[in-house]
């Protein structure tokens, strides 16, 4: 997940799992599931980037409305806004819709990038998902286009085996690196990040990068169990991998908890109503009264770190196609466990890759399940 905090979250240890918070992963996760299927759907050739975006947020909206309907003062919603990123465009695009390109239809052929999240209680379920506009089992994805899907769906199955306790942050870069390697013409998008989550928090200390810069190296850590991970997996076609900044188009931005008295009178008015309608997770400059007032003053916001963007990352190489698939997850004891499920857009009959996994080692890895099976006692 691309996001330029200033200020490193602060950390809280991890609650162990109990039925109460695991139920609400789940419904976090079903929802979110449900939602990135509802916007995929809805994602034909001739709809906007932002009609799509609208039908993400307002899938999660209905899904929360209808769980835990008991508990009032339960906080539930969206834990990340629905973004459509299409093409060389890698992630975070989410236009206003006073925005020129809001109105850019999507045609057939586009690779679309979905992301958003849901949390329930704080309990965050965030995923994303790569689709192709028109692309059908008679209509199948091919080329460069079949190679960066293929190869970010492979990289996110044997992500989601490493994530075993006791493995560090730089094993688990280097099996999903590799993976990735196994197809040419396609890498690692530059210093995407795998974030620990826990209660109100998507973006915690504990980090797992790939293509990582010297200068982009986390923290060494090992994967503990009871821990929750937003995994992020991304790919380009471009030879150079390096993701650009569009910091004018940017709309989603998230609270640090840090404090300042702005000087502008629009900053202030348009930091208030961030206080009273954001919470803890990331928002999109949508949800605030006057958007034109919300451009002028978010930037002062953001230039004292009282808010963090997401800026919306492209590859530079127009032609080049970018891939994403994102799952939260468990650790336990037998491995990872599922908060979001599998991609359900993705199947070797839409997606026509010719390249394959070569390697001995992750063909066995990729053939091993998710979780190790109980081992059944042997009888006397």
């Amino acid at each position: 997940m691309a996001t330029q905090d200033k200020k490193p979250a602060a950390e809280a240890k991890p609650e162990v799992f109990g039925d109460t918070i695991l139920t609400k992963y789940k419904f976090a996760g079903d929802i979110t599931s449900k939602a990135i299927k509802a916007t995929i759907q809805g994602g034909v050739e001739g709809k906007t980037i932002l009609e799509v975006c609208q039908l993400g947020d307002k899938a999660v909206e209905e899904g929360v409305a209808g769980v835990f309907k008991s508990d009032k003062k339960m906080p539930k919603g969206s834990a990340f806004p629905t973004t459509v990123s299409v093409n060389n465009v890698i992630c975070n695009y989410a236009p206003l819709p006073s925005d020129p390109a809001s109105s850019r239809a999507l045609k057939n052929g586009d690779v679309v990038k979905v992301q958003l999240g849901t949390h329930i209680d704080g309990y965050a379920a965030i995923a994303a998902e790569t689709f192709v506009v028109g692309a059908s089992n008679s209509k199948p994805v091919e080329g460069k286009a079949a190679d960066a899907i293929k190869a970010a769906w492979t990289a996110a199955e044997v992500a989601i085996r490493a994530m075993q306790p006791g493995k560090t942050n730089f094993e688990v870069a280097k099996e999903v690196e590799a993976s990735i390697r196994e197809f040419d013409g396609v890498r690692a998008v530059e210093g995407m990040q795998t974030n620990l989550m826990d209660k109100d928090v998507i973006d915690g200390k504990k980090k797992i990068v790939l293509a990582a810069e010297p200068t982009q190296r986390p923290e060494a850590c090992k994967l503990e169990e009871n821990e929750v991970y937003g995994v992020d997996i991304q790919v380009t076609t471009s030879e150079s991998g390096k993701p650009k900044t569009d910091n004018e188009k940017t709309t989603i931005y998230k609270k640090t908890g840090s404090t300042y008295l702005l000087k502008m009178q629009t900053s202030r008015k348009v930091f208030s109503e961030v206080q009273k309608t954001a919470g803890a997770f990331p928002f999109n400059l949508r949800i605030l009264e006057d958007e034109k007032r919300a451009r002028m003053g978010i930037q002062e916001c953001v230039n004292h770190s009282l808010v963090s963007p997401f800026e919306v990352l492209y590859d530079g190489k127009e032609d080049a196609i970018t891939a994403q698939i994102f799952f939260t997850c468990a650790i336990s004891a037998k491995g990872a466990n599922r908060l979001t499920p599998a991609p359900a857009w993705y199947n070797e009959e839409i997606v026509k890759s010719t390249q394959a996994v070569k390697s001995e080692e992750l063909k066995a890895k990729l053939a091993a399940p998710v979780r190790q099976q109980k081992k059944k006692a042997v009888k006397a």
